[in-house]
Parts: C-alpha cells; structure tokens; sequence
C-alpha cells in the first residue's frame, strides 16, 4: 500500500483527472493529512459540477451517522442592507468536515468587495446563530446566488484595480468559480405583480422602505447642485417646491456621471433593500422598491425619471449631512 506522503502527493492528480471515486476511497484513510486532503479535493471537484459516488460503508466509528449527529448540514445565508446603510452585507454558514465556516462579506453598490472575514463556527454555534436569524425571518437567501455575488464582487474589485481581503482568496475553492456576469435576483417570479407607476408623489414611502433616507453619499451630487445654483440664484427653501423640483432634476439631466452611477450603484442597493424587505415578510413594498430599480436600469436617462429627484433629494441632504460632520471635526 502506498506511504502517506505518496498518497498525498498524488491527490493533486487525482483532482486534476476528476478522479471523484479514488478521492472518495481515501476519504477516510488512517492518515489524517490524508484524510483531510482528500476531503478538500472532494468538495473542490463537487463545487466544479463532478458528480462524487457514495461511499460503500458508513463510516465505522462512529455509532450513528454523522450527518444526523450533526443535523442540517445545508448551507444557510441571508443578507443585511440595515446595520451598515450603502452596503449588503451577505453571510453565509457552510458546514465542514467537523465544523462550519462563517462568511461575512461586505459589499459597496459598485459590486466591490469592502471586507471580507472568515469565522469558524461548531455546530452549537451554527445552531444558535441560525436560531437567531429565524427569529427575523424564517426565509433564506438562496446559498448559490449569495456565494455568486461574493465572487462577483471580488472580480469586480479586482478589475477596478483595488486589492481583496486575503481571507477571501483563501475561501476561493470553497466559494465556486466566479460567475460570468452579475447574479440575476432569486425574487424574480418570487415576489407578486404589483400594480404600481412610481412617480414623484407616491415614491417617497417607497424609498423609505427601502432605507434610502439613511443612506450616506454614495453618489456625487455637488456637480448638479452647482448647476442648480447657477442656472436658479434666486431659489432658496421659500421658494414654491414644484419649482425647486423641477429645477433639481434640470439640473440632473444630461450628467452622464450621475446617470453611470444611478444604473450602477443605486439600482444595485435598490434591488438589495428589495432582498431584505422580502426576508422580513414585506412582499408587496419588496416588489415595489423592485419596481424603482427596474425603472432605473432600463431608463435611457435614469436621471430624468419624474420621481429621480426624490431620490436625489436624500441624497443631498445625506451630503449636506456628510460636509457639516466633515467641518465640525475640523474645527
């Protein structure tokens, strides 16, 4: 019978030739760093879409079967767009050999990784932790769609030129491959067919729903006040609000910046609030924010959406917010 280092050299080639049911044979050799290799190169051939065979025999130490032992040992993730306004957080509990990974990604509305951290969980852990998820929501984000937008993000992270956690890199064989474009959103066909033509009188409930009042800056929006500024001296907040309005989104028009950033970004946390909303049981305000974000990706101009301005209007109180913290610091 070959050494254990034999063996371990030979597993790389066994991946290599997707030799699943040669893995699955070492799966439990008395060597652990066997065991263990084979076992990594297992989940590393399932996570490429191999089929891996059944062992022949339960697993002899063991009085029972592990998996009922250890109970669900499914995958769970959710997401969170409240505890950090302007991003998603997407957490995801993976169950191990022995133990389960914790991932947390935190992810910008560019599609770009902010942080990323790795935590190891025991199944006490995991139990508590899920617990406590469904105490808010007895739904769950759908396992391969939150891994998909981790990979996404740390594609789009890289091709921006900004460098990932290394505990991401070191979860890639874990994670799957990277997908070859952004993940559709798993509420499609989910969420009920809402009756609802957004426009800058009914919009507002709807954006507050989905949290953008308490969002910080994540749009650039100095450029088209000074527009504003410039083309409307004499507004100020006395001035009828209809006029201010319309001169808001005068302004707005044509900025091909602001419009990148309405398609990119804001469509992107809109759809994420809409996750989130759908989690806490609010089908019908989930698909409405849906509604916004379609709006915006379709839209030739985004930024001349009749209702655009009452988005732009959080966002320049939220700057307004921003630069007056900034000055009080400073002083």
């Amino acid at each position: 019978m070959a050494s254990g280092p034999a063996l371990l050299e030979s597993i790389p080639k066994l991946v290599a030739a997707r030799d699943a049911a040669a893995l699955v044979a070492l799966q439990d050799h008395d060597d652990k760093q066997v065991r263990k290799a084979a076992r990594k190169a297992i989940h590393t051939l399932r996570s490429k879409g191999v089929t891996i065979p059944e062992t022949d025999a339960p697993r002899g130490w063991s009085a029972g079967d592990l998996k009922d032992l250890r109970g669900d040992l499914a995958a769970v993730a959710v997401i969170d767009t409240e505890s950090t306004p302007g991003l998603t957080r997407v957490m995801i509990s993976a169950p191990q050999e022995e133990r389960s990974y914790l991932w947390v990604a935190a992810i910008s509305g560019r599609d770009q990784i902010v942080d990323f951290a790795t935590y190891v969980q025991t199944d006490g852990q995991r139990a508590r932790m899920i617990r406590d998820w469904d105490r808010g929501s007895d739904r769950r984000v759908p396992a391969d769609w939150a891994r998909a937008r981790i990979r996404w993000a740390r594609e789009q992270t890289l091709s921006s030129g900004f460098a990932v956690p290394r505990q991401l890199d070191d979860m890639l064989v874990h994670l799957g491959e990277a997908p070859a474009s952004r993940p559709t959103s798993f509420l499609d066909g989910v969420l009920p067919p809402v009756d609802f033509a957004p426009d800058k009188d009914n919009v507002i409930m709807v954006l507050a729903n989905a949290r953008v009042n308490v969002w910080p800056p994540v749009i650039d929006v100095e450029p088209m006040m000074r527009r504003v500024n410039e083309k409307h001296p004499e507004l100020n907040e006395q001035s009828p609000e209809d006029a201010r309005y319309d001169a808001l989104l005068a302004g707005a028009r044509g900025d091909e910046t602001l419009r990148a950033d309405l398609k990119a970004q804001v469509a992107n946390l809109l759809e994420d609030s809409a996750v989130t909303l759908w989690l806490s049981g609010n089908d019908v305000e989930a698909a409405k924010v849906r509604v916004l974000a379609a709006e915006i990706r379709a839209a030739a101009e985004p930024e001349a959406l009749p209702w655009i301005g009452r988005l732009l209007g959080f966002q320049i109180a939220s700057t307004f917010a921003y630069l007056s913290r900034q000055q009080q610091l400073g002083q």
